[in-house]
């Protein structure tokens, strides 16, 4: 039995070893993660037998959000402490029965519930996974992150069709059966996968206190902006292409899919310009690149232009995105500090905060304006932000210390 034991650990120490080990898990994470958000989206009408009132949904649409909010600074700070391979642990732990609850759920309260404890899920899964590529990869920062991203953006695009697919094949039951099996499979790499935590290098500071940081918040506000130009872009494109351009599901999950990939192929250049430019330089560029092409794709006159519009897109958003996402951990370390926890919960928390303004402003001027105005009311908050960020960027200075 003993030596059984121990043959299993090492296979499991075997399976932790490979350098890209930390990677696969948490991009299967946040892979699994924004699938099973974008394919619950669509369902949540049907949640309450089709009976909800419209208020009533948004709420529920709501409470992924304040669960995210609510939860991030205390898994920031339980990642720092507890350990970040911990937390991702209990992110699967709550992760699978949030699925489960909104599967089974017949009334508004444990529905409710359901959609919060999926952004606790979702919190705890972000802050820890990227706290720990941060400290695991510190001279691989943007790439690694980079193509963790990519997974996610991966998740978000499969997600609706795939639940849309499933619900018409067999009913509300058969996408959270699907759901539940992809919960289980990364769980199981969770446990199986994620290696153990690097050793602290340094003392931590707690998440207000690191957000009075000027090198923390730049990076944070880009991350906000960008999260806020893609959130009001994702819902916003499908309907116009089916609209303008008769596009189908199928078409418009193919160009999705095909500017994902050109997103992580991005990442390799996106990072060999990081170590040139500096990350602020480099997100700025990306803003401006998302401030010109967005707008085109509102006056595009073909699916294919579109997709190759929509590629420009995100190569702007990677180059935004990836640098200012691995600076937030490279800002802690700058102050020899290990809060790699605390410093993902801001990002976590920027990037909850731009998507939600992006839906608010989406939902408050799609009934007025075009996708063309909108989307150049979205390239014009981007312009605006370029010399907040370079004049930001030249004044970062440190302003904290350690507990």
């Amino acid at each position: 039995m003993a030596t059984a034991v121990l043959q299993n650990q090492g296979i499991l120490s075997g399976l932790r070893a490979p350098k890209w080990a930390a990677l696969i898990s948490v991009a299967v994470a946040v892979f699994v993660d924004y699938l099973i958000y974008g394919a619950i989206v669509p369902l949540t009408p049907y949640s309450l037998g089709g009976g909800g009132s419209s208020s009533t949904v948004s709420v529920l649409y709501g409470a992924y959000s304040v669960g995210v909010l609510l939860t991030t600074p205390v898994f920031g700070r339980l990642g720092d402490r507890a350990g970040y391979r911990a937390v991702m642990w209990l992110a699967a732990a709550l992760g699978v029965p949030a699925v489960l609850l909104l599967w089974h759920s017949d009334g508004f309260v444990l529905t409710l519930i359901g959609r919060v404890l999926q952004g606790a899920a979702s919190a705890a899964t972000w802050t820890a996974g990227f706290a720990l590529i941060a400290a695991r990869y510190p001279t691989e920062r943007v790439r690694m992150i980079g193509l963790a991203l990519m997974a996610s953006t991966g998740g978000s695009v499969i997600g609706p069709v795939m639940s849309g697919a499933l619900y018409q094949i067999g009913g509300y039951g058969l996408p959270f059966l699907i759901l539940c099996i992809f919960a289980l499979i990364d769980a199981a790499l969770r446990f199986l996968l994620l290696p153990k935590d690097p050793p602290h290098k340094g003392p931590t500071v707690g998440v207000v206190r690191l957000m009075t940081d000027r090198s923390v918040a730049t990076p944070a506000l880009a991350v906000a902006i960008a999260a806020g130009a893609w959130g009001i872009l994702e819902p916003t494109l499908p309907r116009h292409l089916e609209a303008t351009l008769g596009a189908g599901a199928a078409e418009v999950g193919l160009l999705f899919t095909l500017s994902t990939i050109v997103y992580g192929l991005t990442s390799p250049l996106v990072s060999l310009v990081t170590g040139r430019l500096g990350m602020t330089r480099t997100a700025v560029t990306g803003m401006v690149t998302m401030a010109v092409t967005l707008p085109l794709l509102g006056i595009s006159s073909a699916v294919i232009l579109s997709g190759a519009i929509l590629c420009c897109v995100n190569v702007g958003f990677a180059f935004l995105l990836n640098p200012t996402s691995a600076d937030l951990g490279d800002a802690v370390e700058r102050r020899g500090l290990s809060c790699y926890g605390a410093v993902y919960a801001i990002y976590n928390i920027a990037y909850a905060v731009g998507m939600m303004s992006a839906s608010t402003l989406a939902a408050s001027l799609s009934d007025r304006f075009s996708v063309v105005q909108i989307f150049l009311c979205v390239g014009a908050i981007l312009l605006l932000c370029v010399p907040l960020m370079l004049s930001a960027g030249k004044r970062m200075q440190p302003v904290i210390e350690a507990e």
